[in-house]
């Protein structure tokens, strides 16, 4: 599995820091709020509270995760949404064929042809991005001009490097 680690800017970091420590603080100070009470009595631990005491301090925990909640999904939302778009922005661009190459920018069969030269070459536009011509830097050779293909050496010259199982065989002898 690959972990995809960007960095985020200074301020996102700072912010990320502060919301982390204060969910910290704000965690601790429940717990304290809700289990000192019961532990730090003069006539020992307050086993037998109230029902409806011990339902409300429920429920305080209960909207303040609630609210958690809400927070945390809109927050997963909005990132997702936003990953959405951005990876669109990313897909690569679509093939196009000869004739929708002609089409968009109003190529001739020569100029294709031209364009499709090995080579580097120069292309000029016109004011409506058009290509109104091209100008290549390579010189085609004619094939007729072309001296033959390289024939294979008769006997080519091999070197062999000595091996761990050198020792049971013969020495090479010079040809």
């Amino acid at each position: 599995m690959k972990i995809i680690r960007t960095r985020q800017r200074p301020f996102l970091i700072v912010i990320d820091a502060f919301f982390t420590v204060l969910a910290w603080i704000g965690l601790l100070y429940l717990l304290v709020r809700g289990l000192l009470p019961l532990i730090d009595t003069h006539d020992g631990p307050r086993i037998d509270a109230s029902f409806f005491d011990a339902l409300g301090t429920l429920q305080i925990y209960l909207w303040v995760a609630l609210f958690n909640a809400v927070i945390l999904i809109s927050w997963a939302r909005y990132q997702h949404r936003k990953s959405k778009s951005f990876a669109q922005r990313r897909l690569p661009a679509p093939v196009v064929d000869d004739h929708g190459l002609s089409k968009s920018f109003k190529l001739t069969g020569d100029r294709l042809e031209k364009l499709r030269t090995p080579g580097s070459m120069t292309i000029h536009n016109n004011q409506d991005g058009d290509v109104s011509h091209v100008i290549s830097h390579y010189v085609p050779v004619n094939p007729a001009l072309q001296p033959p293909p390289l024939a294979p050496l008769e006997h080519p010259l091999v070197i062999r490097l000595p091996s761990e199982d050198d020792e049971n065989r013969e020495p090479v002898t010079r040809l």
